[in-house]
């Protein structure tokens, strides 16, 4: 099934500072599939992540505006995954500025295995780059993956993994 989705991943702010930042108030309603177009979840780490389901192109990770505010004194990962394209970018940023940035499309014309990125990426990525390329080969797949799995060697959340969220609203 094809999905679509955006998830931002904030650490060193409470979920409530965050919250109020973004415009939203948890429900205190538990987030089962279909149910709220976004959703939150505090993860054991410090991570207090906000899985959006009714987003924009590229989700939060091109709201460079709401990353710079959210990362001020505080650690931001942004993830978009779309399987249509199938398109995904993660990057990662922290008091007020952007480290790094990842990103693959595969819009028409674009070779299956686009993918960019820049900054000072974690000492993982080359792991992780390798482990994709040896699959591509051996599948035939294109690196949609490598930004997924960037962001969540980074946070520890996966949106398949998703336990307990609730559903958000919007405050006004």
């Amino acid at each position: 099934m094809a999905s679509v989705f955006s998830w931002i991943a904030v650490r060193g702010r409470t979920p409530r500072a965050v919250l109020d930042d973004l415009g939203l108030v948890d429900t205190g309603v538990a987030h089962s599939p279909g149910s709220s177009q976004i959703a939150g979840e505090g993860l054991a780490d410090g991570w207090y992540v906000i899985v959006d389901y009714d987003v924009d192109p590229d989700g939060y990770v091109s709201k460079t505006q709401i990353l710079e505010r959210l990362s001020r004194d505080a650690d931001v990962v942004a993830c978009y995954q779309s399987s249509y394209g199938p398109d995904s970018a993660a990057a990662r940023w922290k008091n007020g500025r952007q480290l790094w940035i990842v990103t693959h499309c595969c819009d028409e014309g674009e070779e299956p295995d686009n993918l960019e990125y820049d900054g000072d990426l974690p000492e993982d990525f080359p792991e992780i780059l390798d482990d994709a390329r040896a699959d591509a080969a051996d599948f035939g797949d294109c690196l949609y993956q490598v930004p997924i799995d960037l962001a969540a060697e980074t946070t520890g959340f996966r949106e398949d993994g998703i336990l307990d969220l609730t559903e958000l609203a919007w405050a006004n």
